[in-house]
């Protein structure tokens, strides 16, 4: 591709790369894992944190996923800044010590266009690998919607904040309505 050219031709056609930066590798197979179980594609590319400028130029990905956790917060909003120079896609970060209303994650979402995605909670990523992982993955495709302004049929962005032993109830309950 010459220097003029966009990243943007790379990405054309039906292709829905994720790339997802963090220094976690655990939470990325994890990740990585969950997420391709529940759309039955492999759309799913992981880089630590300092290969995410040249792969977003490289590969031209659909949307990014940064995981802020044990990353320095300017440091990772000037990372998202250099990402935004040369990717159109649009980032979503997640974190589990990052909360909704902390300084931290304020700072950053004033500072970056992006969506945030509250990992599951724990000591460690094995979360994902148990029932809390089917709701982070829910509001991870849910964040990935809205930034596509797609229309996220209400089922699909429930699907997996409730159990399998209330879907049958709230679906009956529905019909009799």
């Amino acid at each position: 591709m010459k220097a003029g050219q966009s990243a943007k031709r790379v990405a054309t056609g039906k292709s829905a790369l994720i790339l997802l930066a963090t220094s976690d590798p655990l939470f990325a197979a994890l990740c990585k894992q969950a997420l391709e179980a529940a759309t039955n594609q492999k759309t799913l590319v992981v880089v630590s944190p300092p290969e995410l400028l040249e792969k977003a130029r490289e590969l031209a990905p659909r949307h990014l996923v940064l995981d802020a956790d044990g990353q320095d917060v300017a440091a990772l909003a000037a990372l998202a800044t250099k990402v935004m120079l040369v990717s159109d896609a649009p980032i979503v970060f997640v974190s589990a010590y990052l909360a909704p209303g902390s300084t931290g994650l304020s700072s950053l979402l004033q500072s970056i266009p992006a969506t945030f995605v509250q990992k599951p909670q724990g000591p460690s990523s094995l979360s994902l690998a148990d029932e809390e992982g089917t709701p982070f993955v829910a509001a991870l495709q849910a964040a990935i919607a809205a930034q596509q302004d797609d229309d996220a049929a209400a089922d699909e962005v429930d699907t997996g904040w409730d159990t399998k032993e209330s879907r049958p109830r709230r679906k009956a309950g529905a019909a009799h309505d």
